[in-house]
């Protein structure tokens, strides 16, 4: 394993500040008020809506937008092979009632480790649909749909790797008064690819699984806490899997800064990311 003991440390100290404000709201839900249909009160007792999503898995949320999602981050990923700088966009949808689409694509550059070539250009494009359904309950809500990734990234640049790849999806999200749990579990048919210019990859049918939760603090900001993990893509390769904690800093009702950090636990994972963004909904 490629990991160092700080890096196991690092993960330590990521995993006690993704369960403290969990804790700390669950210990205050007695207080709250009762959740109204597509909201949850917070511990400040403020409302958290459609505007509460995730980073590792946006698409894979059970949430869908109310009209229309614009964001555009600035992503850093660090890892042994390759560190990528890449700007980010996505947007996503509801054309009808209850159905999300979307897309996102970016534009960056790779710094390799010697001998291995590095460059500039695009990723790979993603495009979702989804379908989301609630039981009228006021706590429980669901989504299913699927992920399109289109080879459209420049993968002699370490930056796509010039692969077709469909993900189908199923995801839940539940609310307590205080705080939103997530889960979301998929199956990926990956197509025959390349990177770097290694010989060609061998396309693997794998497994996906995320958890995370949402804790709407006050009508400032909310955190973010995700686990993602994913089987290998590629034959012999290594599977995925992030921790990650970040903030929806709400500036406006329509506008919010999200920064976040995450953290590798498995070698087919970057070390450490960050990420920086800004999203506007309406």
């Amino acid at each position: 394993m490629r990991k160092s003991r700080e890096s196991s440390q690092f993960a330590l100290a990521l995993t006690v500040l993704l369960l403290l404000p969990p804790a700390a709201a669950l210990a205050q839900e007695t207080d709250s008020t009762s959740a109204s249909a597509g909201t949850t009160t917070t511990a400040g007792g403020t409302n958290t809506s459609t505007r509460e999503r995730l980073y590792l898995n946006f698409a894979e949320d059970a949430m869908i937008v109310d009209e229309q999602w614009w964001e555009g981050w600035l992503q850093y990923d660090d890892s042994d092979l390759a560190d990528r700088t890449v700007l980010f966009g996505q947007a996503a949808f509801q054309p009808w009632q209850d159905f999300e689409v979307g897309g996102r694509v970016g534009f960056g550059s790779t710094d390799t480790a010697p001998g291995v070539q590095d460059g500039t250009g695009a990723t790979d494009l993603d495009l979702w649909g989804k379908y989301y359904w609630n039981m009228h309950n006021q706590t429980t809500e669901f989504s299913a749909g699927a992920v399109l990734t289109v080879p459209t990234g420049d993968d002699s640049a370490g930056l796509g790797f010039d692969a077709f790849a469909l993900k189908g999806f199923g995801a839940i999200r539940y609310r307590l008064k205080a705080v939103v749990i997530t889960g979301t579990i998929g199956l990926q048919l990956n197509d025959d690819g390349s990177i770097f210019g290694s010989p060609d990859l061998d396309g693997e049918l794998s497994v996906s699984a995320g958890a995370g939760v949402i804790v709407p603090w006050s009508e400032a900001f909310s955190f973010v806490g995700e686990l993602s993990w994913k089987t290998e893509r590629f034959d012999g390769a290594d599977d995925d899997a992030r921790l990650l904690a970040g903030l929806n800093l709400h500036l406006s009702n329509r506008s919010m800064l999200r920064p976040a950090i995450g953290l590798g636990l498995e070698d087919g994972a970057p070390d450490v990311q960050i990420f920086v963004g800004y999203a506007y909904t309406f």
